[in-house]
């Protein structure tokens, strides 16, 4: 019994270790590092303001785009998606700020027969730590708000979306995109926030 019992602390204590070992510190996933989500700008005389993360702020979680439209031959297209999927991400931490470098997208298509290729685009955007008083464009300091452009959903997702059109379910159909940012804080930790969605409905025309 003492055995079994000196065998039983040592498992636990392992399992405790393992518990406390993170893949380089990049599995707090939004608690340090937080996607809010997608949001829009305002049309104002025919030109964009960009969102500012102020309470007047609109929330954007999905478009309509024709799949055969010839502006998406470049990716996500300026004139489809005109002030509208910018993604607002916020730094918790106090002391330390956060420079993004990457953002990964996944999509999903509900009925598909056959998965889709995932993209991540290079980025760099320092965000300020939620303590700082250092003025910037948004009602916070340690918030960025900021369009992908033609990263989101760029022109080889589109081309794999035309030519395996026989393996998805006829148009319309509605299609997922994931989204997670990560980045390196001054400590030099890793971290990336937590997943947000963006529904794409595409139609014929």
């Amino acid at each position: 019994m003492e055995v079994v019992g000196r065998m039983m602390r040592v498992v636990l204590i392992m399992g405790l270790m393992v518990m406390g070992c993170g893949s380089d510190g990049g599995n707090d996933n939004g608690i340090s590092f937080r996607a809010v989500g997608v949001f829009q700008g305002k049309l104002q005389e025919g030109k964009c303001q960009v969102p500012n993360g102020s309470d007047s702020t609109i929330a954007n979680q999905s478009n309509n785009i024709p799949l055969d439209h010839s502006a998406l031959d470049s990716g996500y297209p300026t004139g489809v998606f005109f002030c509208r999927g910018y993604i607002w991400l916020e730094n918790l931490l106090n002391g330390q700020a956060i420079v993004v470098d990457r953002f990964d997208f996944e999509y999903e298509i509900p009925g598909s027969r056959i998965g889709l290729p995932s993209h991540s685009s290079s980025v760099v955007v320092r965000i300020n730590p939620a303590d700082s008083d250092r003025p910037t464009p948004f009602a916070a300091p340690n918030i960025y708000i900021g369009q992908p452009d033609a990263q989101m959903i760029p022109a080889n997702v589109i081309l794999f979306l035309r030519q395996n059109r026989q393996v998805l379910p006829q148009l319309p159909y509605t299609m997922i995109v994931h989204i997670t940012a990560r980045g390196r804080t001054d400590a030099g930790q890793r971290v990336t926030t937590n997943a947000i969605r963006y529904t794409v409905q595409l139609t014929p025309t």
